[in-house]
């Protein structure tokens, strides 16, 4: 009777460890998230045949989200003139672990933005804009993080809470997070993929401006080009992201005056924006995500959908067993 009790319990001992050890399997198997250190190579934004592929910019009106209405900006060359396409700055793009501040004159005589470094100054209703990581915000004079990317396998995330926009005399910030770390209003977290074997990326936010002639006006952001930092990228388990791929064309915007909200500049009346009507979100993209949406992260080992009810069960089984060796060794001992 012994020996079958020894036995019984053996066997529920062993159910109960196999389970453990399959039910944390996953953790074991969480990739570490690494800083990636360098340049942020940014491919220009290329309209063609109603798409866009590279990197651009979007102007999402207050009463939108990411999918729209967007404002329109007269002096894009796209058929959806709610795309902005932008280049490569000065730097080659955005850099990683390191501050790209706006000079001390921001703006030349007319207010066009005399920054270059991170993306070169671009005609948004007559006005150049550019773009600079600055240590110190200068909308808020609230200080931000240091520009980081990371990445967690071929998911991309990070802090821009530096980033910030010089454009006809007038500064907004456009980092995610906010200087501060929060995410106010319709502000995304910074969301990517790369390819560890060429370093292709994209990277998406949203950044809702708070205060001035723009405020509650959000901005979207999509970069994409490739990494050339000195961090070494180990290529995840699994398929890596798809390279990038022609979007679905843009719709063509209905012509209509030139606007903007702010008021004061060599800019047009601001009672009446052309916009992308919500009914037709203008949806124009590259790369592996639709610039009118977040991307969607892909989730890393993720286990086959049976495999967790199975261990439950092999776990309650192995319960069982065990208290049943009790029962029937004691009742044969009695």
């Amino acid at each position: 009777m012994v020996l079958v009790r020894r036995g019984l319990r053996a066997a529920a001992a062993i159910a109960i460890a196999g389970f453990s050890t399959l039910a944390v399997a996953p953790a074991a198997e969480a990739e570490s998230t690494v800083p990636l250190n360098g340049l942020f190579a940014l491919s220009p934004g290329v309209c063609s045949g109603g798409a866009v592929s590279g990197s651009f910019f979007r102007m999402i009106l207050p009463t939108g989200d990411a999918s729209g209405p967007f404002l329109s900006n007269s002096d894009s060359g796209c058929s959806d003139q709610s795309v902005t396409p932008l280049s490569a700055g000065s730097d080659g793009g955005l850099l990683s672990g390191s501050y790209q501040p706006q000079p001390a004159q921001a703006f030349d005589g007319s207010g066009n933005a005399t920054s270059g470094s991170v993306t070169t100054p671009v005609r948004f209703y007559g006005v150049g804009f550019a773009t600079a990581t600055n240590p110190v915000d200068p909308q808020t004079g609230g200080g931000t993080a240091l520009p980081q990317i990371f990445a967690t396998g071929n998911v991309l995330s990070g802090d821009l809470s530096a980033l910030g926009v010089t454009w006809n005399n007038q500064v907004f910030n456009q980092g995610s997070p906010k200087p501060g770390g929060g995410l106010p209003g319709k502000t995304s977290g910074i969301r990517g993929t790369i390819d560890p074997a060429n370093g292709s990326f994209v990277i998406e936010w949203t950044s809702q401006i708070v205060g001035g002639p723009f405020n509650n006006f959000t901005g979207l952001w999509h970069l994409a080009g490739q990494y050339r930092g000195g961090t070494a990228l180990t290529p995840a388990a699994g398929p890596a992201p798809a390279a990038p791929v022609p979007g679905t064309p843009a719709a063509a915007l209905p012509a209509a005056p030139p606007a903007t909200p702010a008021p004061g500049g060599p800019v047009p009346d601001p009672g009446t924006p052309a916009v992308v009507p919500a009914a037709q979100p203008a949806q124009s993209v590259a790369d592996p995500a639709l610039a009118a949406r977040t991307i969607d992260v892909p989730r890393e080992h993720n286990l086959p959908i049976w495999v967790i009810p199975a261990l439950v069960v092999g776990g309650l089984l192995g319960v069982a067993l065990f208290f049943s060796a009790d029962r029937i060794a004691g009742a044969r001992n009695r």
